[in-house]
């Protein structure tokens, strides 16, 4: 073998192994040794998981954290500790009927229940009230579900099955976390090659999306929402590089498709590839082969999470969370779950929210964040980099409108992504943003590395902290600051 074949081997195969490591070495690092070699507090895909071994597609009894009257009498616990589980009731009345929903919580609702009057939202595609007459309600009963998408859970399904819900969910998330950038640096390599400087300038992009984004709280700490959003974005990295130049339809289909059940909203990626199918497949027959090689797993996985939605919530498009027993239901329900009149607050947290500078316990003064998060100027400045590449790059568009539409129903959901550190919900599609700064030649500035460097400082300091002194990180009082009207 001559010394650039043998250069070529290394890279192929050693250059991504040792990516792998320092990234896994270094989220393990942000976790901990305590958060490692136990679960999380929020593990709920483990117990996902485990209902399925259990021939289940609910959570048996109350879900963990849940706290009883008859608790709190005997003073046990004094307030739930449980976060985003759905509650579904099933409701006996006097005439022998059955009903399966949620009570309402609006003003108006309230009003009525003082009237002795309940009214409740069914399960089912017909959302109308049902008023009820308390006395007529014979009984109750509480059934308790993992609002969330299943994916997730499938990947930890071998460790559930092996450990139960004592499974290591933060070590899982941390080495999915990691395979991301070396599914990144195969991409660069392969269709960019890593002549001319690429090699580094690739090794800076996957650092830019390990270390010096949302990447690095989220990938670190594991627990529920962090674990879907990670599983989610090594999906759709996996799509993209599938789906360049209409390589792999099947593959690509096959990965957008888990990725929707990681996050729904990952569908709207679907612009990058028919982009590729439009320009790379010529003639007629050539789409169309390719286009249902593309849809078949879709339509296969998408039946299948739509029939798990419709024998849990009798609806095959509802996953649950419109049944979540959480403080903000009221809102939920009267303004919405997605609604414009969030997006000015999510705007703020995504671009402009900074970091306050308070007197910490210890040495010196500390920046604290909301716990909305912090701007993404701070925590990934490498995005500047974006309108200044100059070379071609046939799928620039198609990368940037689906991140633009993967972003914009987080950018319209009533929660902004609490608690985080920094901006959390860009983790769906910042990869598709590094993906288009890389092919167009943004990364190649000489100041690319800097802002990677400053990005990765903010990001570390978050994701070490986030874990160990969240009192010292986060801005407490008010504890919602600068949104606290939404705690009224």
């Amino acid at each position: 073998m001559t010394f650039d074949g043998a250069r070529l081997l290394d890279r192929k195969y050693i250059a991504p192994l040792v990516v792998f490591l320092v990234a896994l070495l270094g989220l393990c690092a942000l976790a901990g040794r305590e958060r490692l070699t136990k679960p999380s507090h929020d593990n709920h895909y483990a117990h996902l998981a485990q209902a399925w071994l259990d021939g289940r597609l609910h959570h048996e009894g109350k879900p963990p954290g849940y706290c009883s009257p008859k608790q709190r009498r005997a003073k046990k616990c004094r307030r739930h500790t449980y976060d985003d589980w759905a509650r579904v009731w099933t409701l006996e009345l006097r005439d022998g009927s059955t009903l399966k929903g949620f009570p309402c919580k609006t003003k108006d609702c309230q009003a009525l229940r003082r009237r002795g009057v309940e009214a409740w939202l069914p399960l089912g595609l017909d959302h109308s009230l049902r008023e009820i007459e308390s006395r007529d309600i014979v009984s109750r009963h509480e059934t308790w579900y993992v609002s969330f998408p299943p994916g997730p859970a499938l990947a930890m399904l071998p460790a559930v099955a092996i450990h139960g819900t004592a499974a290591r969910d933060v070590l899982l998330t941390c080495v999915l976390a990691a395979l991301i950038p070396v599914v990144l640096l195969r991409l660069f390599d392969r269709e960019r090659g890593i002549t001319g400087g690429r090699g580094r300038e690739h090794l800076w992009a996957v650092a830019a999306w390990t270390f010096a984004s949302p990447a690095a709280f989220v990938g670190a700490h594991g627990r529920v929402w962090f674990t879907a959003q990670i599983c989610g974005a090594l999906c759709l990295c996996a799509y993209v590089s599938s789906g360049w130049n209409c390589r792999r339809p099947a593959l690509a289909g096959l990965w957008l498709a888990l990725a929707v059940t990681c996050r729904p909203h990952l569908a709207f990626a679907l612009p990058f590839f028919v982009g590729e199918w439009w320009r790379e497949q010529k003639g007629s027959r050539a789409r169309l082969n390719a286009a249902l090689r593309f849809a078949a797993p879709l339509a296969i996985i998408g039946a299948l999470v739509m029939a798990n939605n419709y024998a849990r919530f009798e609806d095959p498009l509802e996953f649950g969370h419109r049944f979540l027993d959480i403080r903000w239901q009221q809102r939920m329900q009267e303004v919405g779950m997605f609604s414009t009149d969030y997006l000015g607050r999510n705007l703020r947290c995504a671009f402009s929210l900074l970091p306050v500078w308070r007197d910490g316990p210890w040495d010196g003064r500390l920046p604290r964040v909301s716990v909305h998060g912090s701007s993404l100027i701070l925590g990934a400045p490498w995005l500047l980099a974006l309108g200044l590449g100059r070379e071609r790059c046939p799928q620039r568009w198609g990368l940037l409108i689906s991140a633009l539409a993967v972003a914009l129903p987080s950018l319209l959901y009533q929660n902004s992504g609490q608690l985080q550190f920094s901006y959390r919900f860009a983790v769906d599609w910042l990869a598709l943003v590094l993906i288009a700064i890389v092919f167009g030649g943004g990364a190649k500035r000489p100041w690319f590395p800097i802002l990677v460097t400053l990005g990765a400082a903010w990001q570390l300091y978050g994701a070490w902290m986030f874990g160990r002194r969240p009192g010292q990180l986060f801005v407490t009082d008010p504890p919602s600051w600068p949104f606290e009207n939404e705690l009224e």
